[in-house]
Formats: structure tokens, sequence, C-alpha cells
């Protein structure tokens, strides 16, 4: 999870149990001009921004939620994320966390959009609404790289989707006709049984 380092100070690396955290991220190490954070518990009330809002090739009914005249091609969750610094409010970026109408585009962008007291950040932008139009008329003007395409391996490898019950991973298409194979020879017991049952009645 990527913070801007220049948003707002960060939790006190004290503990000694997370002085190293998973692929050797400290907490508070900045990466790229961003800060790695380890506890994503003080971002749960911010706003969620997903790329599906923006896509230009999508409809209202598809999951696009700005005006056409203000979407974009191909939004990615990086370009929110700058889009929404230069807009002045205070981001988190989940590079492997996905919507669930968009499992192959991961990135999702929080947004301070209120304060402790449920107060706007900023007087102008009093809501979710004015937000998206905010970001949206944003985007076009930030330069922001585009991160590499995932695979359906990928996202599974990340937690984003789950593996699902009786799909294998790629690849292993040798092995669903094994067990598409393996199943035949179940179906010639379960007519014997009803041939048995027939001859109870």
């Amino acid at each position: 999870m990527d913070v801007d380092d220049m948003d707002f100070p960060l939790p006190e690396d004290t503990s000694p149990a997370l002085a190293q955290p998973t692929g050797g991220i400290r907490i508070g190490q900045s990466l790229g001009g961003m800060k790695v954070v380890n506890d994503a518990s003080q971002f749960k009330k911010w706003v969620c921004l997903y790329p599906i809002y923006f896509d230009k090739s999508l409809s209202l009914e598809k999951g696009r939620k700005v005006p056409i005249a203000l979407a974009v091609d191909s939004p990615f969750g990086r370009q929110i994320s700058m889009a929404v610094k230069q807009v002045g409010l205070h981001v988190c970026f989940e590079p492997n966390k996905t919507h669930p109408r968009d499992f192959f585009r991961p990135g999702r962008v929080r947004v301070k959009l209120f304060d402790e007291q449920g107060r706007p950040m900023r007087p102008d932008i009093p809501n979710r609404k004015v937000l998206l139009r905010k970001v949206a008329e944003a985007m076009p003007l930030v330069d922001a790289p585009r991160e590499k395409e995932p695979t359906l391996q990928d996202l599974i490898d990340q937690g984003a989707l789950p593996a699902l019950p009786g799909v294998p991973p790629p690849g292993m298409g040798s092995a669903e006709e094994a067990s598409t194979s393996g199943t035949k020879p179940s179906k010639k017991p379960k007519a014997k049984k009803k041939g048995k049952a027939k001859t109870i009645v």
C-alpha cells in the first residue's frame, strides 16, 4: 500500500515484530516518492475510487460514474492516485486491490474526503460526486507510468482474485482433461444404483 509521503505522518516504527514486513519493506520506507505502510485500518473510512469509474469505453450501467465527456481511455490506478494528489487531497494507493466488476485491472485509490468530524477536507469538494468530477478533470493532466497488465494467475497469486473451484491454473489443460475423463466412469455406478432402486420399488 503506497501513501503519498507529503500528506500526513506515518506510524512510528517502534515494534521489532513490525520492523521488517513481508517483502523486506519497512513501515515508512520511501519508494519512488511514496511511503509504504503496513496498517490499513487508518484508511477504512476514506472514499474508494477505481479505474472502472472513469473508463470512457463503459456505460453507466457497466460501472462508469463520471459523464462521458470527462471519462478517459484505459484509466489505471496510478493515474487516479496522481490526479487526486493534483486535486490536493490525501491519497492512499492500493495497487493489488480490484473492483468486483473489473478483476483484470487492479488498483484502488482511497481518498480522505472528510475529516474526523465528518467535514469536507475542501469546501469546494463537499461530496463523492464532486470528487469524481474533479479527479476526472485532472486525469488527462498527469503523466503517470502505466502498470504492467496482470495475468489471471498474477491476480490469484496477489490475492486480488480468488482461485475458482474446478478451474485449474493456466497451463494445466492436461490435468483438466484427466479430471474430466476421470468423472466418466463414475456415471456408470450411478446408473446401476438407479436400476436397483427401481427393482426395490
